[in-house]
């Protein structure tokens, strides 16, 4: 009668191997993780520069280049520098009644804006229209 003998448990080889299947999963999966995290990262800095960049925005709409054509301001802890170049030369504007005298001088403007609140920064140019009237607007005094 042959001895057969009957094996229990892992032996030293599968040992290896399943350790080698384990440490090769680990390091994709590292991998995975290292380029999600860094994506969120990039993904945090991009929607903290268009929050930046929306709050800014309000105060971009009243901004009147042909008046201001550079400057910085403070708005609650935002700071936004903006400078202006001229895209068409400055030139006279009817109103609406075709009178013969213009009353507007109107004028085309790419305005560089950087908004900065903290380490975050935004930068974006835009077209603005600048303009003014030809006349002086009449100061009201209100002391009579």
């Amino acid at each position: 009668m042959s001895r057969q003998r009957f094996q229990s448990g892992f032996g030293l080889l599968e040992s290896i191997v399943a350790m080698a299947l384990l440490g090769s999963a680990g390091l994709v999966l590292f991998a995975w993780l290292q380029s999600s995290l860094e994506t969120a990262s990039r993904l945090r800095e991009a929607e903290q520069r268009a929050r930046l960049q929306l709050e800014a925005q309000a105060w971009v709409r009243s901004l009147n280049p042909m008046l201001q054509p550079e400057g910085n301001t403070e708005l609650g802890g935002i700071r936004l520098q903006w400078r202006s170049e001229p895209v068409e030369p400055v030139r006279d504007e009817y109103d609406y009644n075709g009178q013969l005298q213009p009353i507007w001088r109107v004028a085309l403007y790419v305005v560089h804006f950087d908004v900065s609140q903290g380490p975050v920064k935004a930068s974006w140019s835009q077209q603005v229209a600048g303009f003014e009237s030809r006349f002086k607007q009449p100061r009201s005094d209100p002391g009579g």
